[in-house]
């Protein structure tokens, strides 16, 4: 009985190392924006950004720590 708790906790200990390491992975602070200055809504974004024209093709209004919100051109 106690070697199967072992067993399971062993198991418990390397799920949580895999999660873990995947969360790192995601929370990469690397980012493809180009910050182009605050907005409200995404449509705010589409003239700085170029929609439609290279290079930039998506626009977003994003969440930028203190300073509100900005426009994120990938």
């Amino acid at each position: 009985m106690a070697s199967s708790k072992f067993h399971f906790a062993i198991l418990l200990i390397v799920i949580s190392l895999i999660v873990n390491v995947q969360s790192i992975r995601v929370m990469d602070d690397s980012s493809d924006c180009e910050f182009k200055g605050s907005c409200q809504t995404k449509a705010d974004c589409y003239e700085r950004c170029g929609v439609g024209k290279p290079p930039f093709k998506i626009a977003l209004c994003e969440p930028y720590g203190l300073s509100g919100r900005v426009c994120c051109c990938v």
